[in-house]
């Protein structure tokens, strides 16, 4: 099973007069990036409310977003009177020095937090809904997360497909590559011969020394169970992944980069640009694996 990193959930919650509006949103990151944006009520109940996402979304750049509205008839804001105090004593102050006829009243209710959310305290049943509502986001989450997994895992078993149909037909093509090699070895010393002395035993030993380099057939075996442990873990149960794919397609790499380096062969050099092309697909999608 395949999850996406990005994911979106919300649902809303009425509790105590109010309506909480949860939504969660996540984004592809290498580690963890979490952000909350909470009334004040829910403050103190931040780090529970993180460990609960955090179990569920594991990784990703995560946005907890709870935002409430008022279904009584009750306001939403209470006026500090003492702040408004100290506020109209020092407008009145600057009024009476600059000689001015300000409407200090006016004037100090524009200023910050004279108004100020009417504090409500959650009791431990509405804690319990609103803690069961971020249950239900986090799995309205997963979903999302699944749908967007889906084509994902068919994409990652299309290019890891393409990869290994690509090395079998390079060991089509290595039947009669040391022997073209090695012909063309021995004809450039024929040609060096005839101008100078030379050992043809101690040629054929060079042939063969440098021979030897060229096979890639242990690249090719590590290649095929690079390719074949890549779609084992994507059909895996296992939730989190990434970390482990990316290593994956590390070694990959590093098997295509030497057979390509080893092949000495136009065609199979082409099939070695294409194998990259598929890995960097496939990069491209364990970049935004859970």
């Amino acid at each position: 099973m395949i999850l996406s990193m990005t994911g979106f959930g919300k649902k809303e919650v009425a509790l105590n007069g109010k309506n909480y509006l949860i939504e969660l949103r996540t984004l592809n990151s290498k580690g963890i990036e979490f952000r909350t944006k909470l009334p004040d009520e829910l403050r103190h109940k931040e780090l529970e409310l993180r460990k609960i996402v955090q179990d569920y979304v594991i990784k990703g750049k995560i946005d907890l977003t709870i935002s409430t509205g008022n279904n009584s008839e009750e306001d939403d804001y209470i006026l500090d009177k003492k702040l408004l105090k100290d506020y109209c004593k020092q407008l009145s102050e600057i009024n009476n020095e600059l000689q001015l006829n300000g409407d200090v009243l006016q004037a100090a209710m524009k200023l910050p937090s004279v108004f100020k959310p009417a504090q409500q305290e959650l009791s431990d049943t509405d804690w319990e809904k609103l803690e069961a509502a971020v249950t239900e986001v986090l799995k309205i989450h997963k979903d999302y997360r699944t749908e967007e997994g889906a084509p994902m895992f068919e994409a990652l078993v299309e290019y890891t497909s393409n990869i290994l149909n690509r090395v079998e037909v390079v060991q089509s093509m290595d039947t009669d590559r040391i022997d073209r090699i090695r012909q063309r070895y021995k004809h450039n010393f024929e040609k060096i011969a005839r101008d100078v002395s030379a050992d043809p035993n101690r040629m054929e030993l060079e042939i063969i020394y440098y021979i030897e380099k060229l096979d890639f057939s242990e690249e090719i075996v590590r290649l095929v169970q690079h390719c074949e442990y890549l779609l084992k873990e994507i059909k895996g149960s296992e939730i989190s992944k990434g970390r482990k794919l990316n290593f994956i397609t590390q070694e990959m790499g590093r098997e295509i980069n030497t057979l390509g380096a080893k092949a000495y062969d136009s065609e199979i050099q082409k099939e070695v640009v294409e194998m990259k092309d598929d890995l960097e697909k496939i990069k491209e999608q364990t970049a935004n694996i859970l």
